[in-house]
């Protein structure tokens, strides 16, 4: 087998540890969050390769996932997806997390108001990601999902949640955005207007027929949440939501005083 000089096989070889870290727990971390993410199964010599961690190491990883329910294997395939545990990871982190506790009444008014799907959104590393929603009551009705990532550079939510990062944060995710071949330009001038105005509303950017409306809500500590409705073109014309901006803005005061409340 070839090996690198001064090393062991070429298989053995892994990322460097971040400073302060434990490495084998953020090797874990980091196959569960890919499993988390990942639209379908994954195997060890994929996970290996995208996460740069040995294939010894992400199978033991994936054993010990497998073990606990946080991951489960395809006995035909032996590629991996996300297990049931996870659930409950994601259950206690709802039912125990402040934003949610602060939104859910205020976001659940303005779906049942509205007709459409209201959501509340925050930034996870670097994607905008639901923790709470409210469906609408309607047959035809756009639903975003709790804890599916989705790009912060399209939609009216990515750019208000923009809007309120640091400058310093927006730099790296900017720059990340480029270095995949984003053209971040137009994306930079809306953000900029969603800033100035406290509102963005977006049309068939993140899914065909789609439309929605996002105002922000606050920031506590390294926090940042937007209120938003999503609902198709048939409803929501530009028109109809200018008309909600008003009434959202006024949940999100709601939301942010609630938020901000010492728990």
């Amino acid at each position: 087998m070839a090996t690198a000089p001064g090393s062991g096989p070429l298989e053995e070889t892994s990322r460097p540890p971040a400073v302060g870290t434990v490495q084998i727990v953020d090797h874990a971390l980091l196959v569960l969050k890919s499993l988390a993410e990942a639209d379908r199964p994954r195997g060890v010599r994929e996970l290996s390769r995208d996460l740069v961690i040995s294939k010894s190491s992400t199978q033991r990883i994936l054993a010990s996932l497998e073990r606990v329910g946080l991951a489960v294997a395809d006995e035909s395939t032996r590629k991996y997806v996300i297990g049931p545990a996870a659930l409950t990871l994601a259950w206690k982190h709802a039912a125990n997390s402040d934003l949610v506790g602060a939104a859910s009444a205020a976001t659940s008014r303005i779906a049942a108001m509205s007709g459409e799907t209201a959501c509340v959104s925050t930034v996870v590393d670097g994607r905008r990601v639901t923790v709470y929603e409210a469906e609408s009551p309607q047959p035809l009705r756009l639903i975003t999902g709790v804890g599916r990532p989705y790009s912060l550079f399209s939609g009216a939510t990515g750019r208000v949640l923009l809007s309120m990062l640091a400058h310093e944060r927006l730099d790296e995710l900017v720059q990340a955005q480029e270095a995949e071949g984003g053209d971040v330009n137009v994306v930079l001038e809306r953000v900029a207007a969603a800033r100035d105005r406290g509102y963005a509303l977006s049309r068939e950017e993140w899914i065909a027929g789609g439309c929605g409306v996002a105002v922000p809500i606050g920031t506590r500590g390294s926090v940042v949440a937007a209120l938003s409705i999503y609902g198709p073109e048939a409803r929501l014309t530009n028109e109809r939501m200018t008309d909600l901006v008003p009434v959202l803005l006024s949940a999100a005061a709601e939301i942010a005083i609630r938020w901000s409340q010492p728990v």
